[in-house]
């Protein structure tokens, strides 16, 4: 039954892509929105993504970055739209090198989406709003909570500041600039720049604002099948919580060894709502 009711909401937010009311904004401001693929079994619902995405009337352009150049991209979209802009990457790319992409577009409002959620465009609407509102700070439907055991509780559906968001992110170009530059001295150390390349980018976008990241009630967020598939899903990987731990302490340690009032320690939201 269960699988039985995601194929149904599959097919519904198939079709809203084709017959779903456009959506506008209160905004006046333009949002890029960012893609990475590169498993070609989450290439298929590319076409799907892109209709509900062009419901939103603030979407100014869609960057899709393809990090798989086994595969033509191109050749699989079939929504044709002069604000796409396909990023073809000469080598294999982990997701971390999305943020390298998105810095060349110089995007003033940003959102980046995994390639694993299926967007529905009141979910961008309600997310852009928010951005626009409180642009100091990256915004998320879904995020963790570093608890002082170390322990990370991964929450959703809630209202509240957090020590990581992750999966969907908005953004401002001013967040994206401190990306890079905390980047710039994780990537230092060749091991742990292997770990943002590969799954740990999240931790850094969310160290990018004035303080702790927040997460938006868009309801559970609707994911393809292979969102949880061992060797697909990079959350999987056996080393993906090593690597985020590594990053997480030279995230503390440049804070440690360079306080200012942009830092945000990890584990200090765990008790915030």
């Amino acid at each position: 039954m269960k699988k039985i009711l995601k194929e149904i909401k599959y097919l519904l937010w198939a079709l809203n892509g084709f017959i779903g009311l456009r959506l506008r904004s209160n905004a006046p401001q333009k949002a890029t929105i960012l893609f990475t693929y590169f498993s070609p079994v989450r290439m298929k619902h590319i076409n799907h993504q892109l209709r509900n995405i062009f419901k939103c009337d603030f979407v100014g352009q869609v960057i899709i970055s393809n990090h798989n150049p086994d595969v033509d991209i191109a050749s699989m979209i079939k929504v044709r739209d002069a604000r796409i802009k396909i990023v073809n990457q000469p080598v294999r790319r982990g997701c971390g090198h999305r943020w390298l992409v998105a810095n060349e577009f110089s995007p003033e409002y940003l959102i980046v989406v995994d390639d694993d959620v299926l967007i529905f465009p009141w979910q961008l609407r309600q997310l852009f709003a928010a951005l626009v509102a409180e642009p100091e700070i990256p915004h998320g439907f879904a995020g963790m909570v570093q608890h002082e055991d170390g322990f990370l509780e991964y929450r959703q559906e809630e209202e509240r500041s957090l020590d990581y968001i992750c999966e969907v992110y908005a953004l401002t170009g001013a967040h994206l600039k401190r990306f890079m530059e905390l980047r710039h001295e994780i990537v230092k150390d060749e091991t742990l720049g292997r770990m943002v390349e590969s799954a740990a980018d999240f931790m850094i976008v969310s160290r990018s604002g004035s303080r702790a990241p927040k997460i938006h009630d868009a309801g559970r967020l609707f994911r393809c099948p292979t969102y949880n598939a061992t060797g697909v899903a990079v959350h999987k990987d056996d080393d993906f919580s090593n690597s985020m731990m590594g990053v997480a302490r030279a995230l503390n340690a440049l804070a440690s060894n360079h306080p200012t009032a942009d830092s945000v320690p990890m584990g200090g939201t765990h008790g915030s709502i």
